[in-house]
């Protein structure tokens, strides 16, 4: 695979019309709307990255208070954003998860479980994981560590305390990394990160000023010896958290920033005479449009004193010694920024690379400005797909249509993340799953028409297309992506809402009253064809591939329903594609709960969220989620209250006899027991099968119950997360955050 990225091209003079003193400190408004390509332009220095970015920023303000109607009026707003029992373990018990008793070592897949992740050999990043010796759990701002020295029992080794509110790790070998959020606004006083992310208050409107309002917080941790991990790195990215991808010991996080800044205003300043006159009145919209005008000329004397340090986002680490500093992400003349060629992002999509093996946790990080993107990695590639343009960018360009970028990164190199093309598809893309790479050919799922123009009359309806991109060499020895294979007019009038790439086969399902499942024959990536086309009633949200035995089935959850449309209670189907050219439903499973007495229907954390779908081949069996409430009297208290119900259900899957329901775990006692309603998660959300237990995660305990008879063997207690939780520990040492087990 040959990489290479271009530079040298005029930015000043692709996005902000022709290049001269004036225009670099006062940038032209008006970017160029023409598509022509997605392929990434390195700068040549940090004076175009600036001037890039101060033209997209005038230009989409501009388009936005264009976009205002002078009906409704406006407001000032002073800010922007660019786009057994769970006792404690003697010493002895901790170290049998080591060795697991003299046991032979467990594998994942064959003795246990891990993250359903999307490809095989790429681990994402999840609030759960486990080794098979040990289940690792964030739970509020908490890293639990429990020991399984025998499969069925649960051993708490250590609570850490970890800084922000933690959301998902990364594992490997005793090493972990934790992707937390960090509120800049929740910073305490003391909290050195204060000034140096530029916190200052506003004495005129009296609040406090961040240049962002998140931090994504890299902590690194040593877990040699679990009952004491050590804290090994700590860094700071300004910008929100994306997703994590492990590949060997090699993790990539992947965040989008954009700055908070000062002096420019998406909504005209309006005089009080404006308010005078009728809507329709032709001096009031004189009035308005006025200032408008005014407000541009504003935003852009602004702009224009903005440095490039005010654009950029920027990286900050703490030290051993606990003083902190900030890497520079333009010291090396911004050759770590790229942007398409006919890109006006402002936002920065940053890949953030860290070598867990290495003596040094050596890093490095690429930034791309891009809009909000979908993430996808196999082993040696990650795709990075991002709107061709935001939406403001159509306004007043109706005719140009909705496209994706690809962007293609080599990662078969340890931490080396190495541009290798890109390439666009028309349409618009839902997820990961949408994406897939597969004998170094790109596979995109996605929907095209103006369907999400919500400001269009008359909208182009919608269809759908499944793309083939492959490599190109251009005159320049770029490699691009471009389209070899393509199959459209699929489900006209209807969007995707999910689809799965395996092999040579493609799956779509669309949705508008029926659910239509598509199978793709991808065999011959440059003649993509549909083979075969199923209408029930109902929607699919996640499609799950049966493997070996079961093969030419597919799992998938959703949404139930009839002709006229869903009724949004869940529902996992079996589908028969042993024909690929005539798929079959097999079965349709509704997942009923408590019904009447005001119960709320159920809902399943899997229905938008493949990791909490765990299907475990050796058993046949698939856990899922499922939950309800209702608001309730308790006659002996006099109280009323919300009642819950968390389950995790299991469903045996016979492809030859169909579906049916094994049992349930019930995690209700944690929430009921002090009728509290403010917990910020209330529902099972995570499984693991391990040899002949399976372990049910909620953010209030942990319970190993045998898979045959569903007996309950170990149970733990966690303090669970809320709303009103103090995130902020920066400070702290250690700490042991857990309750007292819950025996049973």
């Amino acid at each position: 695979m040959r990489k290479k990225i271009l530079s040298g091209i005029a930015i000043c003079a692709l996005a902000l019309g022709a290049c001269s003193d004036k225009e670099t400190t006062n940038p032209e408004i008006t970017p160029n709307q023409t598509l022509t390509r997605a392929q990434l332009i390195g700068f040549q220095s940090c004076e175009e990255l600036e001037v890039q970015l101060k033209g997209s920023l005038s230009a989409r303000l501009e388009n936005e208070l264009r976009m205002q109607d002078n009906y409704y009026g406006g407001w000032v707003d002073g800010d922007v954003g660019m786009a057994e029992d769970g006792a404690e373990p003697s010493a002895d018990s901790a170290s049998a998860g080591a060795d697991s008793g003299g046991n032979e070592p467990r594998e994942e897949g064959v003795d246990f479980s891990g993250t359903n992740n999307q490809e095989e050999g790429v681990d994402e990043a999840d609030f759960v994981k486990t080794d098979g010796y040990f289940i690792y759990t964030l739970n509020g701002n908490r890293l639990e560590i429990f020991g399984v020295p025998n499969f069925g029992d649960l051993v708490h080794q250590s609570t850490t305390l970890v800084e922000g509110r933690p959301s998902q790790m990364l594992l490997e070998g005793d090493k972990m990394v934790i992707y937390s959020r960090v509120n800049t606004y929740a910073l305490p006083e003391g909290h050195p990160l204060r000034e140096m992310v530029g916190a200052e208050y506003n004495d005129q409107y009296n609040y406090w000023y961040w240049r962002v309002h998140d931090l994504t917080k890299v902590t690194v941790v040593d877990m040699t010896d679990r009952q004491n991990p050590v804290v090994a790195r700590q860094l700071y990215l300004e910008g929100n958290y994306q997703t994590g991808r492990k590949v060997g010991a090699n993790v990539r996080m992947v965040s989008h920033a954009w700055m908070n800044l000062r002096g420019v205003s998406t909504w005209p300043e309006l005089p009080d005479d404006y308010w005078r006159y009728d809507y329709d009145d032709p001096e009031r919209e004189a009035i308005w449009n006025a200032a408008v005008d005014a407000t541009v000329e504003s935003n852009n004397a602004a702009i224009a004193e903005y440095t490039l340090d005010d654009l950029v986002p920027r990286l900050y680490e703490r030290l051993t010694d606990d003083s902190f500093v900030e890497h520079s992400y333009t010291a090396s003349n911004c050759n770590n920024f790229s942007i398409p060629e006919d890109g006006n992002g402002m936002g920065f999509t940053s890949i953030f690379s860290l070598d867990l093996f290495g003596s040094d946790f050596a890093f490095e990080a690429d930034h791309l400005l891009t809009n909000w993107s979908h993430v996808y990695a196999s082993t040696d590639t990650l795709v990075i797909a991002e709107p061709a343009q935001d939406w403001w960018w159509f306004w007043g360009n109706p005719d140009v249509d909705e496209a994706t970028n690809i962007h293609r990164f080599d990662i078969s190199e340890g931490i080396n993340t190495v541009y290798a093309g890109s390439g666009r598809v028309p349409g618009m893309i839902l997820g990961q799953f949408a994406l897939s790479e597969h004998n170094d050919y790109i596979r995109v799922a996605s929907t095209t028409g103006q369907w999400n123009r919500w400001w269009e009359e008359d909208p182009t309806p919608s269809e759908s297309h499944v793309y083939v991109l492959g490599e190109t060499l251009t005159e320049a020895e770029a490699v691009t992506l471009e389209v070899v294979g393509h199959v459209g007019g699929i489900a006209p009038t209807e969007r995707l809402w999910s689809s799965r790439f395996v092999g040579d086969e493609g799956y779509l399902v669309t949705f508008r009253n029926i659910d239509p499942l598509w199978t793709i024959d991808l065999s011959d990536p440059t003649n993509p064809q549909v083979k075969g086309e199923l209408e029930v009633p109902g929607v699919s949200t996640y499609i799950h591939p049966l493997k070996d035995e079961q093969a030419g089935f597919l799992l998938t959850i959703g949404y139930g329903g009839d002709d006229n449309g869903l009724d949004w209670n869940t529902q996992v189907s079996l589908f028969d594609v042993t024909n690929f050219s005539n798929p079959q439903l097999a079965q349709a499973l509704p997942m009923a709960m408590e019904e009447g007495d005001g119960w709320y229907y159920a809902w399943s954390e899997a229905n938008y969220e493949h990791k909490a779908f765990q299907y475990w081949a050796p058993k046949e069996l698939l856990a899922i989620p499922l939950s309800t409430y209702r608001w309730n009297y308790d006659e002996e208290t006099g109280d009323y209250g919300y009642e819950y119900v968390s389950r995790l259900e299991l469903i045996k899957v016979d492809v030859e006899n169909g579906m049916s329901m094994y049992g349930s775990i019930d995690h209700s006692h944690f929430f009921n027991s002090d009728n509290n309603w403010y917990w910020n998660y209330r529902d099972v959300r995570r499984s693991i099968f391990m040899g002949e237990y399976i372990y049910a995660i909620s953010d209030r305990g942990i319970t190993a119950h045998t898979i045959d008879g569903l007996e309950l063997s170990a149970s733990y207690q966690l303090p669970g997360s809320t709303n009103y939780d103090y995130w902020d520990c920066w400070d702290c040492e250690g700490g042991d955050g857990a309750v007292e087990a819950e025996a049973e």
